[in-house]
């Protein structure tokens, strides 16, 4: 499932890669995503949700959190083995990622129309295996698709409901 919320973020992402003057935005966004995203996994199931609760929150994230600031370390070293870039390449951009990436979901949290707690407390819930307040449909489609006319189809929405319950 939360391989699949970072995918949205895919295009503001790539944006902010190429306005960094990265070579190719597109296998760094890939990169980040699939880091970030193994990461948190590994974090929610060591028992550790801040960063999952930080993201979801609703309130924003500044570069200098705790939460960034615990996972950067992490991010950058999978990037290094990921694109075989220096390690000041890689703490740059995850510097600038992790608060935009927190902050898109957050954002996200807030136009949605379900309350701020019950979509972060579901979100975790998911990604332990349980069920949380917010229905899997409601809660994708309030992250994905914003509220704004979309952003997912049926069919991934179908397979996001089915990746919740692994």
């Amino acid at each position: 499932m939360l391989d699949q919320l970072l995918k949205a973020a895919d295009g503001p992402l790539q944006e902010m890669l190429a306005g960094m003057n990265q070579d190719n935005p597109s296998k760094t966004a890939n990169a980040l995503e699939s880091s970030l995203g193994s990461i948190l996994q590994n974090k929610v199931a060591s028992g550790d949700t801040s960063a999952l609760m930080e993201m979801f929150s609703g309130k924003e994230t500044n570069a200098g959190s705790s939460v960034v600031q615990a996972l950067q370390g992490d991010v950058a070293t999978d990037l290094i083995g990921k694109l075989g870039i220096s390690k000041e390449q890689a703490m740059s951009i995850v510097s600038a990622a992790l608060p935009m990436l927190m902050n898109f979901f957050n954002k996200r949290v807030n136009d949605a129309p379900q309350a701020n707690e019950d979509i972060m407390s579901s979100v975790v819930s998911a990604l332990q295996g349980n069920q949380g307040k917010v229905n899997p449909a409601d809660l994708a489609g309030s992250l994905l698709g914003g509220g704004n006319g979309g952003g997912m189809d049926l069919g991934g929405l179908m397979d996001l409901g089915k990746g919740l319950f692994k």
